[in-house]
């Protein structure tokens, strides 16, 4: 069994205004052309297909383009399964159709345990392996609330919840596997010791980040768990049978430096997995430039705007000069005028910020922490601590205040 490992498309997506549509084509182009050039028998795409609950009839339209690409392609099976930015229902309204083309998609938590198990084929319709097909899991998957319970309690209930699902799971695909074929694994979650960019800590609002779980929360009879979620290509536990591919395009500032990549597993029966990480190009540069206002001219003007496909996203962070002093000309008119003039449509500067430092000593005491560097929950904690509400109260409020930013996530709506 050899299948491709993909995940967080975030079709849909714009930074900071920006369309990111056609960076998206040339990588399910680029993945398109592994699929045949690899001889690849399954792919397996781990979540957050796209960027809201509600994608727009474009992300719609790639998708469903690349599916049937991918079918033609020479793909047996496809399993698609859903992220925490996916609504389920929308996922899955198409399933029966998709699945008469050997795609199957799994959209949130199944009722039955075993509608999670997919038998992967090849185009012969052969049998080769078989897929736990786990989605992104809310806290509803898991457990009910437990009214005044801790965060660490609520930590533990969730990290056994998640080993709790996968050990069901992974049961279910022994029984069905009754000729000793590979199991593999998907999971969206954020698993301990991964590292994140900005876009994901945004986001940390999710079943699986303040449960954080290990590679050993994984059954040893899966030969392979390919996971979504952080967008950052990375093994988990030091275990490379436990990995994230990453997004397969830059979505964020935060990862401006990141190299993307896919990874294609090639399975053989009581065999280790045989992984390979496979580079995708960049066809779009984003590049954030910081510094005063002499500084940030003088790296615009040096930087070589020709190297790619689609003109680069600029993103500029100007701090005052030595005297505590901006210039006195604006700085949005003038660094988009001197971009034009630079680089013509091969540049574009998606956002200029003149940054003033800001403190929070109501929150932080003393120090100089940023308010953006501190989380959602920790700001809404000591809001109520600031109003003089009871530690029970705290805690019934922290709960509610968590299934709240859930659902708004779910229905793909921002807090």
């Amino acid at each position: 069994m050899k299948f491709l490992h993909t995940a967080d498309w975030h079709l849909g997506r714009r930074l900071h205004g920006q369309d990111l549509a056609a960076e998206h084509d040339a990588a399910l182009d680029a993945i398109l052309n592994l699929i045949r050039e690899h001889r690849i028998d399954a792919l397996v795409h781990a979540g957050d297909v796209f960027d809201t609950g509600t994608p727009p009839q474009s992300a719609l339209k790639q998708y469903y383009s690349f599916l049937t690409r991918a079918v033609q392609a020479g793909c047996g099976t496809i399993i698609i399964t859903g992220g925490n930015h996916d609504s389920p229902a929308a996922l899955n309204a198409p399933r029966d159709l998709l699945e008469a083309m050997n795609i199957h998609v799994v959209g949130g938590a199944t009722e039955n345990i075993a509608d999670e198990v997919i038998a992967v084929k090849n185009t012969s319709g052969t049998t080769i392996g078989y897929c736990c097909a786990v989605p992104f899991l809310r806290d509803k998957d898991l457990r009910y609330s437990l009214p005044g319970e801790s965060d660490s309690e609520r930590s533990q209930r969730l990290i056994a919840g998640i080993r709790g699902h996968y050990e069901k799971v992974v049961a279910a695909a022994q029984t069905m596997n009754t000729e000793g074929l590979p199991i593999i694994a998907t999971g969206h979650l954020f698993a301990q010791g991964g590292i994140t960019g900005d876009l994901d800590n945004k986001e940390q609002i999710h079943v699986g980040n303040l449960g954080q779980i290990g590679a050993d929360a994984f059954p040893e009879a899966l030969v392979y768990v390919a996971l979504g979620h952080l967008h950052r290509p990375q093994t988990v536990g030091k275990q490379e049978r436990v990995r994230y591919s990453g997004s397969p395009v830059a979505l964020d500032f935060s990862e401006r430096d990141d190299a993307k990549q896919v990874v294609i597993v090639e399975c053989l029966p009581s065999q280790p997995a045989s992984i390979e990480v496979v580079p995708l190009p960049t066809f779009r540069r984003l590049v954030r430039f910081s510094g005063t206002w002499e500084e940030v001219e003088a790296a615009l003007k040096s930087y070589d705007a020709s190297k790619y496909t689609l003109p680069t996203f600029v993103e500029l962070r100007i701090v005052p000069n030595s005297e505590g002093l901006f210039s006195g000309v604006n700085a949005d008119e003038h660094f988009r005028s001197l971009a034009t003039k630079l680089y013509g449509s091969q540049m574009l500067i998606v956002r200029v910020v003149q940054e003033r430092k800001r403190t929070v000593p109501v929150f932080a005491g003393n120090d100089d922490t940023r308010l953006e560097e501190l989380t959602r929950e920790f700001v809404f904690e000591e809001l109520l601590k600031r109003e003089g509400k009871e530690a029970a109260q705290i805690l019934e409020l922290k709960q509610t205040y968590r299934e709240l930013l859930s659902l708004l996530n779910e229905r793909g709506e921002t807090a």
